[in-house]
């Protein structure tokens, strides 16, 4: 156990996660409400934070990143007027799909954390869909879902790319 740092892997400061952690999130989530929420399209209004959900779960211990996901649902909930749970459940559940694949794939592909962020916008939309909506008018929510998963795939590398950079690595 390394004293002083996250981890044994992790050699970094702690003001660099706490960048991260506050600074970089609360950047994306009020672009996030700012911006995202305000665009014309359904299929447009993604969640920027589930890039960094992603980016979160590799890269911080594991508590560190539960408590991330808690924290961040919590107020992306909250603020946003949304149903309490969805998004930290959402984030909790991306973690957890992370944690389990990290054994068996190269999480630190792009094509990985990619399909993770689209899964995990995915589901997120399933779950608010099922809560809401119900089983009635299912067709225009899958759409509108699969529309938003896909969009949050392709704006995902530019919310991963700067966490590396604000950390200080250079490999990656």
């Amino acid at each position: 156990m390394a004293v002083g740092r996250l981890s044994e892997r992790e050699g970094r400061p702690w003001g660099r996660f706490l960048v991260v952690f506050f600074g970089y999130s609360l950047l994306l989530y009020m672009i996030g409400t700012v911006i995202v929420r305000r665009l014309p399209w359904m299929f447009t209004r993604v969640d920027l934070m589930m890039a960094v959900c992603v980016e979160v779960a590799g890269r911080f211990p594991l508590w560190l990143s539960i408590l991330w996901c808690f924290l961040w649902g919590y107020v992306s909930d909250v603020f946003q007027g949304r149903l309490w749970g969805l998004h930290g459940a959402a984030y909790l559940l991306v973690v957890y799909l992370h944690r389990l694949w990290s054994a068996q794939m190269d999480v630190w592909s792009l094509w990985y954390r990619v399909l993770l962020v689209g899964l995990g916008t995915a589901l997120q939309g399933v779950i608010a869909a099922m809560i809401v909506v119900g089983s009635s008018e299912m067709t225009d929510v899958v759409i509108t879902m699969v529309g938003q998963a896909l969009f949050s795939m392709m704006i995902s590398p530019f919310v991963i790319t700067p966490i590396p950079w604000i950390l200080g690595e250079k490999d990656r």
